[in-house]
């Protein structure tokens, strides 16, 4: 029995302003195509889905440009994927040009996208400069949304802090998985109360955590199944802490 594909939400003034794709026109050296030249074959709507569902939004929503089959279909797809991609090497004029369009591009889709009711996963990957206020609201979107897969990369430039992990997340009932990168969970973040049921998946990686942080952490996830730690740091502590993985599989 096949499933019904959904109908991709109409907005022209949004769609307008997307499909300048401004992002992708500041990075000609990441993006060599050309309009006329480029063949894009036609698929059924489900395989279209499954498509977009693996490649980062930009390159979503720059398919829509070169096909009519294709065009607003990304607006139905349950993933939103934003990756900042790598910096510039001793260039900060034009990293910092290139940031500009790539958070105006986030938040042109978030705005198109306001009235998703779920979504299957969200993805943000961006260097983190001290100002957490965007990112916040960003993650929010998604809570509200009930995301299932939530990944989070914010690696820092050495002069900033890293990103603490918000309450927000630490009380998302909907996620299943949750990846997490280059960012700090403290004691002050655990200290509220955290539940976070569905968790079956958790990866850590080069995350700092406070003394107790990760015990508090864990012990709120009582689904997990499987558990990974890569190069994450823990704060000296004077004691012993114990943890019960009673679901876990794989560690």
């Amino acid at each position: 029995m096949s499933t019904k594909r959904k109908t991709p939400i109409e907005n022209t003034n949004s769609s307008k302003k997307l499909q300048t794709l401004e992002y992708y026109e500041s990075r000609e050296d990441d993006h060599d195509l050309d309009r006329e030249d480029v063949t894009i074959p036609s698929f059924p709507g489900l395989v279209i889905d499954q498509i977009l569902q693996h490649l980062p939004t930009t390159l979503a929503v720059s398919v829509s440009i070169f096909s009519k089959q294709w065009k607003g279909v990304w607006s139905s797809v349950p993933v939103l994927d934003f990756d900042e991609g790598e910096p510039y090497d001793n260039d900060e004029k034009l990293e910092n040009l290139r940031r500009k369009k790539f958070i105006k591009f986030l938040r042109g889709c978030l705005k198109f996208r306001e009235r998703d009711k779920s979504l299957d996963k969200f993805r943000l990957r961006m260097r983190y400069r001290g100002k957490s206020r965007n990112i916040e609201k960003w993650l929010s979107f998604a809570i509200e949304r009930s995301v299932k897969v939530l990944e989070i990369s914010l690696p820092r430039k050495p002069k900033f802090k890293y990103y603490c992990l918000s309450k927000t997340i630490l009380n998302a009932k909907s996620i299943t998985t949750l990846n997490l990168e280059s960012l700090r969970i403290t004691d002050d973040s655990t200290s509220h109360p955290i539940s976070l049921p569905s968790v079956k998946t958790l990866s850590l990686k080069t995350v700092h955590f406070g003394r107790w942080a990760f015990s508090n952490l864990i012990s709120r996830c009582p689904s997990i199944e499987c558990l990974t730690l890569t190069s994450c740091t823990f704060a000296i502590l004077n004691g012993t802490v114990k943890v019960s993985f009673c679901s876990l599989e794989s560690f």
